[in-house]
């Protein structure tokens, strides 16, 4: 039998670490299209542009909103949305007689009336995902922001207000009174809700939070 003797390279621990660093930075300078998996070397970018991939012309990143600035509007819409469901959406007025009720409040009649399914998919649609996904970016933001480290549960969180924000439909609500109330002026008197208005103030203030991507949101955390 023949043996064979092999050398074994001892590396030292500042080597490895320094090794493991490199790769993490040639890591994040890449960036991968979230349509078709192309890999592409990340460019420094100058104030409100916009990386596509030239595939499928999907938006790969950008140098928008950062991450003290994302917090304000994330707790301002928390706070608009507090008063979208506590106040009225509209008063309808027949012949003397008043009504108003609140979303949750509409919610809860469908279920009486019988129409559960569609009492579920308002209440998850409009209440209950995007008041999550709010909760869990203020949980991300106040310790990157303010303590500058990482929560605990970070990746998790960021990947349920990804699904979350495919389900919330706010403004697919808000469109859906608008079309209803304008049937219904013709028949009986209405009066819009502090909530109808409030409603509108949520739609954009969302739309701006959702303008910054969860990959942005992570990006930005790794670079802290």
């Amino acid at each position: 039998m023949h043996s064979i003797d092999s050398e074994i390279t001892v590396v030292p621990k500042e080597q490895q670490a320094a090794a493991s660093e490199q790769v993490n930075q040639n890591a994040a300078n890449l960036v991968c299209c979230e349509e078709c998996d192309v890999v592409y070397k990340r460019v420094e970018l100058k104030k409100g542009e916009k990386a596509y991939c030239l595939r499928c012309g999907a938006g790969l990143y950008k140098n928008g909103r950062t991450l003290e600035q994302l917090l304000p509007l994330v707790i301002a819409s928390l706070m608009i949305f507090a008063i979208s469901n506590a106040y009225p959406i509209v008063q309808i007025e027949l012949q003397g007689i008043r009504s108003e009720t609140t979303l949750f409040g509409a919610v809860m009649a469908m279920f009486h009336e019988g129409r559960s399914l569609v009492a579920i998919l308002v209440l998850l649609t409009t209440i209950i995902f995007p008041l999550c996904e709010l909760l869990l970016l203020l949980y991300v933001l106040l310790p990157v922001t303010l303590l500058k480290t990482k929560p605990i549960g970070m990746a998790i969180s960021l990947r349920v207000i990804r699904v979350f924000r495919i389900w919330g439909m706010i403004e697919v609500f808000l469109i859906g009174v608008l079309v209803t109330l304008v049937k219904l002026v013709v028949m009986v008197t209405i009066i819009p809700g502090v909530a109808l208005w409030s409603f509108a103030a949520l739609t954009v203030l969302m739309v701006l939070v959702m303008s910054v991507k969860v990959s942005d949101i992570w990006d930005q955390v790794e670079e802290l």
